[in-house]
């Protein structure tokens, strides 16, 4: 009998979804993902672009001014053009916001691209409406299997990318990541990172690169929403 159960547990596990669950596997796992860092949480932002690294810190408990502190750019102490500078930009920006970067994944075209014991990894087509050009463009999105939660979405070229104007990309990659804001806590944004290479006009190179990540989590919003 319990041979006959184990083999029966083992057929369990092993017998692969459909490609249907596999859409939903994933709509689910970013159900459950927690958009609204600056609404339920305290945490530290670590900014890479242009060179420099700015660290904030954002408390949702502080006074409506005062929910971002400017800590430090490139390990010192801002001066008051850099916190001028970093207070305009969360004027205009909300973590929220980046919820809409999921909808470059084109549900209608997940497909199983490997399964192990700790993940699913899928494949799809980028969304044309989201990104100007998916050709030479390999995405993926991964699934852990221990809380199916959404764990990472890449997108990274294979080939030279000529979104046309006389520009080529030779680098693309974005990448997003995502875990437990704290142990055994909702699924948040951990890690965006986005870098693009090439030249435009045939002679005007480029080298660009934005990493963003979030740290430090301390749960600030009401009992209820945890």
């Amino acid at each position: 009998m319990t041979r006959l159960l184990l083999t029966f547990f083992f057929l369990c596990v092993v017998t692969p979804l459909h490609a249907e669950d596999y859409k939903l596997l994933f709509e689910d796992a970013v159900e459950a993902v927690d958009w609204e860092l600056e609404k339920n949480w305290a945490f530290t932002e670590s900014t890479l672009t242009d060179g420099k690294r700015w660290v904030g810190k954002h408390d949702p408990r502080n006074n409506e001014v005062d929910h971002w502190t400017l800590i430090s750019v490139d390990g010192r102490k801002p001066n008051e053009d850099e916190l001028r500078e970093f207070a305009h930009k969360k004027e205009e920006h909300e973590t929220s916001d980046s919820s809409q970067r999921v909808n470059i994944v084109d549900v209608e075209t997940i497909e199983l691209l490997e399964e192990t014991e700790e993940y699913w990894l899928l494949n799809f087509i980028p969304d044309e409406d989201e990104v100007e050009f998916i050709s030479n463009v390999d995405a993926t999105v991964k699934i852990s299997k221990d809380g199916r939660y959404l764990e990472a979405i890449d997108l990274r070229n294979n080939a030279d990318i000529k979104p046309g104007f006389g520009t080529t990309i030779s680098t693309f990659i974005m990448h997003f990541q995502f875990g437990p804001a704290i142990e055994g806590g909702p699924i948040v944004p951990r890690n965006m990172a986005i870098k693009a290479k090439g030249r435009a006009l045939l002679f005007i190179g480029f080298d660009e690169t934005e990493i963003i990540e979030y740290s430090n989590f301390e749960f600030a919003g009401s009992g209820n929403d945890l």
